[in-house]
């Protein structure tokens, strides 16, 4: 009988556990969506995600590059806007160097569409929409935060063409 309660006990300490990693990119992802602020910014990049597996680790130092690189959108030097900018985007370009991801490529997919053309951080945008294209219906991301990524994408796009390209990637696999 004890032997049974220890077992279930350990059970329940491994699955807390497991549900402790998953929630930790789950967690960030959320903040990222609400970001409205420069404090919400600052606590997404703030977060630490203990006990994280490597692969959950690498994507929400991704979403913390893109929240630098959106801190500009709250400093009023030119200098530090370019500061911030510049900083996220290193950050996310060596982390897709490292391994090439659905989030992080949409992460900087959603930053070409968002910045300025003469930043010129846009050389990438029709490798990721073919990269998203190609992989987001397999991607191991819940259904609603797929159409969430193609939802903010679609947003930020000035352009009508690559709106209807986005508007046509698939979420799900058929067959």
């Amino acid at each position: 009988m004890i032997k049974q309660k220890i077992i279930l006990v350990l059970l329940l300490v491994n699955l807390m556990s497991n549900a402790q990693e998953n929630t930790a990119l789950e967690m960030v992802r959320s903040e990222f969506q609400e970001i409205k602020n420069e404090g919400d910014i600052e606590n997404l990049l703030a977060f630490e995600a203990k006990n994280a597996k490597e692969d959950e680790l690498q994507l929400i130092k991704a979403y913390q590059a893109a929240g630098t690189c959106m801190m500009a959108n709250y400093v009023s030097s030119a200098v530090s806007k370019l500061k911030y900018f510049k900083a996220g985007k290193k950050d996310l370009e060596e982390l897709i160097g490292k391994g090439k991801e659905v989030e992080n490529v949409y992460l900087r997919l959603l930053l070409q569409l968002n910045v300025p053309r003469l930043l010129n951080y846009h050389k990438n945008i029709e490798e990721d929409m073919a990269y998203l294209g190609d992989s987001l219906a397999k991607a191991p991301i819940d259904l609603s935060y797929k159409k969430i990524m193609i939802d903010n994408l679609v947003s930020v796009t000035k352009k009508q063409e690559v709106k209807e390209v986005l508007l046509q990637i698939k979420v799900v696999e058929e067959g």
